[in-house]
């Protein structure tokens, strides 16, 4: 039997901690090299936190200390000790910048595992951070212009494009979103926030982007302009009934999804999926120009069927088709004619 150099308390060889009993270890030595400090900055406005010059997102009072102290303590043993768990037992905030807490820690010495509760005393100070900073003077560092290759858009798109864009990006990251006429401008202070919203752009809308920098002051301590980046995306829009060339065939879009179309197209009376991103290689755009006329059908021969405008009296031969083979005399039909590409389409099918 071996015995504690402090108590003389009988205690088994393979419990002695540098020949201490485990409870004379914890009461005469301090497993710590120097007394902790635990201060930590907040910001007042959306309670994130800095530690050693990192902001995080918030969280608690109690669990920013914890965390601090788990990191702080793992760091200031004496030689042979090491962390296995902390925990706060109890905690009291004495006035806005000081708080109590009351600490277990499961510590090993020389492998030997004795628990330890300690008090301290943590030190809280309130600065904005630097997002909610640069929200309060409108001060950002990139910039996101979303915009339409038309005028003819909704609101509604707006908001679905800002929602997809920014899903799973915390509020606090984003300074500030403005919707203008032509679009809606995303102003951030992080190029990597940026860079993600941008991805989604493009792969969810087929956007075309465009980006371009503005220094606004020289930083001679890392020899660098400062300014902002700003990134311009453009998103073809489309509608359902819009009336599109589609490599070189007219076409009715009958359904949008994001960067996908439905197509019928008019000549084979087909649907088609088509990529969005077919209209920067322009296999996919709107007519300059559309023009309809009504017709009568007059006579069916064979295959031909003659058909007439009331208004004009023009007369037309036309060859049967998917869309026309149907037709009989009395029917009404639209003629389509879009920058100079024409399509006969029946009046219960194509309005």
């Amino acid at each position: 039997m071996w015995y504690c150099i402090k108590c003389g308390k009988p205690t088994p060889k393979e419990k002695l901690i540098r020949g201490y009993c485990p409870d004379c270890f914890v009461k005469y030595n301090d497993v710590f090299k120097k007394p902790l400090e635990v201060k930590v900055t907040i910001c007042p406005i959306c309670n994130s936190w800095q530690y050693r010059g990192e902001w995080s997102p918030p969280l608690s009072i109690p669990e920013i200390i914890e965390y601090i102290l788990v990191h702080e303590a793992s760091k200031s043993l004496i030689e042979g000790a090491e962390l296995k768990s902390l925990y706060l037992d109890d905690w009291s905030q004495l006035d806005p910048s000081i708080v109590n807490v009351r600490a277990v820690l499961e510590v090993s010495v020389d492998g030997k595992s004795v628990s330890i509760t300690r008090e301290f005393t943590a030190k809280i100070t309130y600065h904005k951070c630097p997002r909610c900073l640069a929200r309060s003077i409108g001060k950002y560092s990139h910039l996101v212009q979303i915009r339409f290759t038309s005028r003819d858009f909704t609101r509604e798109l707006v908001r679905d494009v800002v929602k997809t864009a920014t899903s799973g990006i915390n509020p606090d990251l984003i300074i500030n979103i403005n919707e203008l006429p032509e679009g809606v401008d995303i102003e951030l202070d992080n190029p990597t926030i940026a860079r993600r919203i941008i991805e989604v752009l493009t792969r969810k809308y087929s956007a075309r982007i465009t980006s371009s920098f503005k220094p606004t002051r020289y930083d001679s301590s890392s020899g660098k302009w400062l300014g902002v980046v700003t990134y311009v995306a453009r998103i073809p829009v489309f509608k359902e009934e819009d009336i599109v060339l589609y490599k070189g065939k007219l076409g009715v879009v009958k359904l949008v999804d994001k960067n996908k179309l439905l197509i019928m197209n008019l000549e084979t009376n087909t649907l088609e999926e088509v990529d969005l991103g077919l209209y920067w290689k322009n296999q996919l755009k709107h007519p300059t120009r559309i023009e309809k006329e009504e017709y009568i059908v007059r006579e069916v021969v064979d295959n031909k069927i003659l058909v007439e405008n009331p208004s004009t009296g023009e007369k037309r031969v036309l060859k049967p088709s998917r869309l026309t083979n149907n037709l009989k005399p009395g029917d009404r039909i639209i003629l389509i004619r879009a920058d100079d590409i024409e399509s006969f389409v029946p009046m219960e099918k194509g309005g």
